[in-house]
């Protein structure tokens, strides 16, 4: 038995599998890159035929990970601006620095309110976090700012945000502030773009006609404990009915392309 020509025949053998397995899978990855191309043209067809439309986001962010965060106790937050009196309290274990101002702050029925809010916290109060305008609800009577990791909000975390508090005749003169702070961050995944994020909502029939669609990427908390959070990179869609005006939020993992919070 020729050992040399049957090595040479299963050598021959071996190139040819591989050839023809790396061919299957080259089409395999089109064909998959084709169906996912040719989906998301059929949704984006059938939602502007809905009349719905999406604000493009322009953030140039493509691979992030899980951040780990320490919900902070605020004892090393320096109180000593003029003007201002604290008062450091907890409310279901979560540390709330609570702060008057001898003077408003601003008024809200000022056209550059967030401008004067936005000064105070740069040059006067001085957060050892970035705090960014999130909204104002005029029944409340509450002006949020959301703490921010590496120029990203954190959504709707009541331990970390200031929340300044509007007096009847417009006046901001009180405001909390919570703080997560000792942040951790996981190894980097490839994230799912807006589009991915908005397309997965309306395939769920969670986007009704006639709607605008806006998107920001940011974070949500995906697991919270006493002391730790951990959070999730997400997309935040706001979705507003032109019909019934109605304003929804929700919440897409922005790894996993999960809906967080889908049950509103």
């Amino acid at each position: 038995m020729n050992w040399g020509k049957i090595k040479t025949m299963f050598i021959y053998v071996f190139i040819v599998l591989n050839i023809i397995l790396l061919s299957f899978f080259i089409y395999t990855v089109e064909k998959n890159s084709a169906d996912i191309v040719q989906e998301k043209e059929i949704i984006e067809k059938s939602m502007a035929n809905d009349n719905i439309t999406v604000e493009e986001n322009y953030t140039k962010k493509d691979n992030l990970g899980y951040v780990n965060v320490t919900i902070s106790d605020l004892k090393d937050i320096k109180q000593d601006v003029a003007g201002l009196n604290y008062d450091l309290t907890k409310s279901d274990k979560t540390a709330i620095l609570k702060v008057t101002s001898e003077a408003s702050l601003t008024n809200v029925n000022k056209n550059n309110y967030k401008v004067d809010l936005d000064t105070f916290l740069l040059e006067r109060f001085k957060p050892s976090a970035n705090y960014i305008f999130s909204s104002y609800d005029s029944n409340k009577k509450e002006i949020i700012y959301d703490q921010q990791v590496d120029g990203l909000r954190i959504f709707s975390n009541n331990n970390a945000r200031i929340v300044f508090h509007v007096d009847d005749n417009g006046d901001v003169k009180s405001f909390e502030q919570t703080l997560v702070t000792n942040i951790r961050k996981d190894k980097n995944e490839t994230l799912v773009t807006q589009s991915q994020a908005v397309n997965r909502l309306y395939h769920e029939d969670l986007i009704p006609k006639n709607s605008k669609v806006k998107a920001n990427l940011g974070y949500y908390t995906y697991i919270s404990q006493t002391e730790n959070q951990v959070l999730i990179p997400t997309w935040n869609i706001v979705i507003s009915n032109n019909d019934s005006g109605e304003i929804k939020n929700y919440y897409v993992d922005a790894i996993n392309l999960d809906i967080l919070n889908k049950k509103q």
